[in-house]
Formats: structure tokens, sequence, C-alpha cells
């Protein structure tokens, strides 16, 4: 007897969950730098560098970026930032994880307070948001087909499912050479860099991923001109980059995300040697995920007419795709910027989107999240430089045919764009645009034999076995149950008995022969 066998790779979710811890610090000002009069512009990101999985916990352990922007004078009119990280490990419980499981985390910066304590001195406070599910990876080999075996009888399933068939995390880095429009002088000094990321698009293709989007620089630099105001530029660069990934096929599903971890800006001469040429160069961490479909033939049971065979089973969660939708919902509101601080006109405007929480509907998933906003202005008072940062609450219902409460889910948010209208000197309308990617799985459990024993037969059992027997079908009853109790064929049930259909219902009176 030979038997044929299929690797199966099958990613089962055991905790999906969400989480927030708070971090403290203070912050010495650098002696190569000047001292603080008031904070202009601040700035953070978290960035997760690992998360381990122990026996119900594991940890994570990343960092906080921050970049501050300050007043050295009390007119406005010089400046200095400094910039740096601070880590962190949070270890959290998860009851069921264990050694090897697959961790997968997303994490947000949901508030970020920091406070001059004096011109050399800052205390920083900040919430973060961890989005978190862990996952165990299964490998095993399952039975398809059993060779020289003549008069062994299969019970055979045809099974398809959505498997995880890549999942990965990787280094990505962008670099990208821009010169500044024609109408901004040429620069001396960049005071403020700063990035985000909006509209990100990534696809499967053979052999590779394509990753697009854009990259919002926002730069506040002086001229090379004396007595030349400030000067702020905002410029949107298209990215797109090809990575190969040798498993990777164009019809798989993608759940990737993408996140900005660091970036450096250098200010490069053109062709006329000024300096006006920026060079962009952005790290992320890309997070591969690529679903696809698996068919096969699974051998479900197996007995022999000549012989005691003992399977061995096991019993495993398949997922089968319920939808996979790229939900875009509009975020607005109008805000009124902070007191005695009239606004001239806007510089920049940034934002992200985080999720709060999910819940099932009878419709779908309601996801509700925050929009967070910083806008970059001009004061009238003395042209100053300074910002205000606000969060706009949001409520979506994504729709979901057949939603029930045995569906996984996972959604991931991508910021596409965000506006601000002066409406007048003390209100702005903020108008932004987000993405809700959705990945909804049905799942179903599945029993595939993964070895079989022969053992040598019970002849005196076999002796004691009437030759031919009627018998009555209760519940739970099969054919095949009948036919591997009795040792005959499903085929000889049928053939003896008259049925057009492999199919029984209690109470059927049948007539079995025993081979």
């Amino acid at each position: 007897m030979e038997l044929v066998k299929h690797e199966i790779k099958n990613c089962a979710w055991k905790i999906k969950n969400a989480m927030q811890f708070t971090m403290d610090d203070v912050i010495n000002v650098s002696d190569n730098l000047m001292d603080m009069e008031r904070l202009v512009l601040v700035k953070g990101n978290i960035v997760i560098e690992e998360a381990v999985a122990m026996t119900d916990r594991f940890h994570v352990k990343g960092s906080l970026h921050y970049q501050i922007l300050y007043c050295a004078d009390k007119e406005g009119t010089v400046f200095d930032s400094l910039e740096g990280k601070i880590p962190f490990v949070e270890y959290i419980n998860a009851d069921g994880a264990k050694e090897g499981d697959y961790i997968e985390v997303h994490a947000s910066l949901n508030d970020l307070t920091v406070t001059m304590l004096h011109s050399r001195k800052l205390s920083m406070k900040s919430l973060v948001g961890l989005d978190y599910q862990v996952k165990e990876n299964e490998i095993f080999d399952a039975v398809t087909e059993i060779l020289d075996a003549p008069k062994t009888q299969m019970l055979r399933r045809e099974v398809s499912m959505m498997s995880l068939q890549q999942q990965e995390k990787r280094e990505m880095q962008v670099k990208e050479q821009v010169e500044i429009p024609a109408n901004k002088p040429n620069i001396y000094q960049l005071i403020w860099k700063s990035v985000s990321v909006s509209g990100v698009q990534i696809k499967p293709g053979d052999g590779y991923m394509i990753i697009t989007g854009d990259m919002r620089v926002f730069l506040v630099y002086t001229g090379e001109e004396e007595n030349m105001p400030i000067q702020y530029l905002t410029m949107e660069i298209p990215f797109e980059e090809r990575v190969m990934e040798e498993m990777c096929v164009e019809e798989m599903i993608s759940g990737s995300f993408l996140a900005l971890n660091d970036y450096h800006i250098t200010v490069m001469p053109d062709e006329n040697g000024e300096d006006r040429v920026l060079s962009l160069v952005a790290d992320f961490t890309l997070e591969t995920k690529l679903y696809g479909e698996d068919r096969m033939e699974l051998v479900q049971d197996a007995y022999a007419l000549d012989m005691d065979l003992k399977p061995q089973w096991k019993a495993f969660h398949i997922q089968h795709l319920l939808v996979r939708n790229c939900a875009k919902t509009k975020v607005s509101d109008v805000v009124e910027m902070p007191k005695n601080q009239a606004v001239a006109q806007i510089c920049n405007v940034e934002g992200s989107v985080s999720i709060d929480d999910t819940e099932r509907t009878s419709k779908g998933i309601l996801v509700e999240g925050v929009v967070g906003t910083q806008i970059t202005y001009l004061s009238r008072e003395n042209a100053g430089l300074s910002s205000a940062t606000f969060d706009i609450p949001f409520s979506y219902e994504i729709e979901v045919d057949g939603m029930t409460d045995d569906i996984t889910y996972s959604i991931v948010p991508f910021f596409d764009q965000i506006q601000g209208q002066l409406l007048n000197e003390n209100e702005v309308e903020l108008k932004a645009e987000i993405s809700l990617e959705v990945l909804a799985f049905n799942n179903e459990v599945v029993h595939a034999v993964l070895d079989v024993e022969m053992v040598a037969p019970d002849d005196e059992k076999k002796k004691m076995m009437p030759g031919i027997v009627g018998y009555i079908a209760k519940q739970g009853d099969t054919l095949w149950s009948v036919a591997k109790e009795y040792r005959t064929t499903v085929e000889r049930l049928c053939q003896m008995n008259n049925l057009e259909k492999q199919e029984i219902k209690i109470g059927d009176k049948l007539i079995v022969v025993k081979e």
C-alpha cells in the first residue's frame, strides 16, 4: 500500500484584539542646539521592529520616532529642530499563544503631547495603539490517494481553500529626486522636513509585486537672500516599486501592508549648480500577505475488505474568501483654531488614519476610527509659523453579504488625501478621504487523513459477522458508515437495495450482504 500525500499550508487565526499603552519621557536639548522659546511643530511615528510569540503572551519591540521644530527667539524668526527615538518593549497577555505563532501588529500613535519644561528640557507623553492578531501556521501532509490496495475503500472529498501562501516582513527603500518649483527661491538651509504617504496600492503580479503611492513632502527652509521671509513648500512625489516575489502570481489576493519607518532629505545642486534638487530616501517595512486558492481531493476515511486499517485523522480550519473590498469614505469637519492665533495662511495639512473599534452588524462591519490631522499655518499677529492638531472621529459601515459570527476578517486603513480650506481667520474646513481594505473569510472544519496503519485482520471477528442482515438506518448513518461497519462497499449497497442516489434517511430499510 502506497500513500500519496499533498502538503497543506494553513494559517489559523487564534486571537484578534487591540490595546493601548502610554509612554512618558523627558527630552533634553543637546548642547549644539539653541535654547527653546516656543514649540512650532511636533511629529511622531511608531515603528515596530519585532514581535515574538511566547507561551500565552508575546512581546513587541519598537520605537517612537519624533521630530520637533521650535523658535529660538521671541520674534519667531530663528528656528532650530531636534529629532530622536524612544525605544519600548511591551509584553502583552494572549491566552493560547505559543512559541512559533505569527504575530501581526499594526501600530498607531493615537496621541502625542510635548510640553516645554524650560528652554532646555521637554516632557513627552504619548498614547500608542496596537492592533494585533495571533496566527498559528500549520504545515502538514494529508493523504490524497491510496495506491496498490485494490480492496481498500476511500471516502474522498474535493476541498477548495483560500490559504495564506506567503507571509513575511521585509525592508523596502524608495529613492527619488525632484526639483523644487521655479517660483520658489534656492534652498539655503532646511529648517523642517516631513514626509507622509498616501494612496498606497499593492498589486500582485507574476513573480513580483507592484507597490505604488504618493509621498507628500513638506519643507520649511530659508532662502539664500538676506532678510527673506521663511519659505515653505509642499510637494507630491509619486513612487512605484517592483518587489520580486518568486511565489507571487497575478491571481493571488493581497492583504499586504506598507509602513513608513524613516526618511532622509538632502539638498543637491541642479545642472546650474543651484541648490534646488531634493534627494529623498524613504525606508519602509513591507508586510507581505498573499492568499491563493488551493484545490485538492482529500481522503477523509478509509477501510479495507481484506485487512484492518487504522487511519490517523486531523481536523483543521479552512477559509473560503467571502469578500475582498476596498471601501472608500470621506471625512470632514470644521475646526476652530487656537485662541489668539488668527490664521493668515495655511502652509500644510497632514493626516493619518487609525481604527479604534470594529463591530459586526446585520449588514456587515461597522468601523469606528479617527483621522488625525496637523495644520501648519502662518499667524496674522507676526506672520509666525505655528501648528495645531485635531482628531476627527468617523464611523463607516462596510457591507458584507452573509455576515455571521464565525466569519473572520481583517481591515487595513489607508490614508488617501486631505485638504484644508480657510473659512475665516479662526476656522478651517478639513476634508479627508480614506480607504478601508477588508478581507473576510468563511471558516469550515475539515477532516483529513494524515497516515494509515495496516493491521492484520481479526479472522474470528470476521467469521462471526452474518453473511446477510437487515438494517434500519438511524440518525447519523450514511451509506459509507454502514458499508464500513459490515465490510462491504457503497456500490454494493446501492446495487442490492436499488438505490439511485448514495443517500439514506432515518428509518430506511437496507439489505446488507458481506463481501
